[in-house]
């Protein structure tokens, strides 16, 4: 899911404040061991496969046949976005005779421009798009409800978060993911650490999340010290690595290098592994992408904890999603899709080709279509 993004500026290095718009979830602690504990409470608990938490209401879905969607992806170079407009796509017509358009906008803003303006001009039921900011597409979101077309947003960073005027959002929830980065960061370090956030502003989940990992770090451990960097994705290749390798030469007690996601991570990963620095920092960041999370094995990476959201789960709550927009019924605020934490407790989970089995849970298959009544 580390994801290509439009709002292509240059990368930075000003240091944000750990207190700026720091999301927290509960009341400030006052004691370490007492913010350790909670922390240990809620990592044990996403460490176990992830629970089906609905939704339960049903929707009707006979009269769906035949209605059309576009789908607008950032960028279906990337496998995941590839793979979750292919999974959508069959879920939709399989289940609800729903058909589905993809446009690849190709990570440029005038390709998913266009991709509105054919959605309008061939009169679709609904527009998704994917990865994409709200801001930047106000007045196609305005004429394309002008026209009747419902609108739907994915991953943007805040599950139900409809502030650009769209009908719905269905995503992950990045603000839970940094939460939980945080709440590994006090427990691993008992209560001292002292970490580096890398944010990808030009990611529109990038600040929830980030802020997320800065708000539960100060809310849980007064002894903590988590300060903040942006490098932006045309930078990840050139500036995670040098960034990673200034922390350590520079501020060696700075040991929690935190990047956003592990494609983000995995220029610095490099880095560390080159510099024999593996046991010196820990490396911990989102997606447990196939073919980075086995690092967690490998001491020499640096690579600690690596978050896990269940793609496939995604794509059936998607599903779940335009059936509801599309058929009238209320949108789900947050389905709660599949999160698991990935560290070196638990690294032999990751084995085999299969990564949805890693996550021990696949009720999902079941629990949607049985909502999807005609």
């Amino acid at each position: 899911m580390a994801v290509v993004a439009l709002l292509a500026a240059g990368c930075t290095d000003e240091e944000a404040p750990a207190t700026a718009t720091a999301q927290t979830t509960g009341p400030a602690v006052t004691d370490s061991a007492a913010g350790i504990a909670e922390a240990q409470k809620i990592i044990d608990q996403y460490r176990n496969p992830p629970a089906w938490q609905g939704p339960n209401d049903p929707v009707q879905i006979g009269s769906l046949a035949g209605k059309k969607v576009t789908y607008i992806s950032v960028s279906n170079s990337i496998p995941v976005l590839k793979y979750w407009s292919d999974k959508l796509t069959g879920l939709l017509q399989q289940y609800g005779g729903v058909q589905m358009t993809v446009i690849d906008a190709k990570g440029s803003v005038d390709e998913a421009n266009k991709g509105f303006e054919q959605a309008i001009a061939q009169k679709a039921d609904a527009i998704v798009f994917q990865a994409l900011p709200p801001a930047l597409f106000q007045a196609q979101i305005t004429k394309a409800k002008a026209a009747g077309i419902k609108v739907i947003s994915a991953n943007t960073g805040v599950p139900g978060k409809v502030d650009g005027g769209q009908d719905a959002e269905i995503g992950f929830d990045y603000v839970k993911v940094g939460q939980l980065i945080g709440d590994w960061m006090v427990v691993d370090s008992q209560g001292k650490g002292k970490g580096l956030v890398v944010s990808s502003d030009d990611v529109p989940a990038s600040q929830p999340q980030a802020q997320a990992t800065l708000g539960e770090v100060k809310r849980l451990c007064p002894d903590c010290d988590v300060s903040m960097k942006d490098v932006q994705i045309p930078q990840w290749q050139t500036s995670v690595p040098t960034l990673f390798q200034t922390t350590i030469n520079s501020d060696p007690d700075r040991k929690y290098l935190l990047p956003l996601y592990d494609g983000q991570a995995l220029p610095g990963l490099g880095a560390i592994r080159t510099a024999g620095a593996g046991s010196k920092v820990t490396v911990g960041a989102f997606n447990a992408t196939p073919g980075i999370v086995e690092q967690l094995k490998d001491p020499a990476s640096g690579l600690k904890l690596d978050i896990g959201g269940h793609n496939e789960w995604w794509a059936y709550a998607a599903a779940d999603q335009i059936f509801r927009v599309l058929s009238g019924a209320a949108p789900i605020a947050n389905y709660q899709i599949g999160l698991r934490i990935f560290d070196t407790s638990n690294a032999e989970l990751i084995q085999g080709s299969d990564e949805f089995a890693w996550y021990g849970a696949s009720d999902y298959k079941t629990k949607f279509p049985a909502l999807w009544t005609k």
